[in-house]
């Protein structure tokens, strides 16, 4: 097969995911969901401050893994 070709079909395929791809992306998902929630409990449960602060920014940041991990099943 031509060397273009090959580029082109190694192109068109970045945006397509295999089954097993897929499945790990949908465990990344549950996984950074049930971080958050358990951030959340922690949080609400926490009397420190500044340790509430640093749990909730902790769920912030599995928020946004989430939401990137979504992008890339939208790329």
């Amino acid at each position: 097969m031509p060397m273009q070709q090959q580029n082109m079909n190694m192109t068109a395929n970045r945006n397509m995911h295999s089954d097993k791809e897929l499945h790990y992306l949908k465990d990344f998902l549950s996984w950074e969901l049930l971080a958050v929630k358990k951030c959340k409990d922690a949080a609400d449960a926490c009397t420190d401050p500044q340790i509430r602060q640093m749990i909730e920014q902790t769920g912030q940041k599995h928020i946004a893994h989430y939401e990137s991990i979504l992008a890339e099943l939208h790329a």
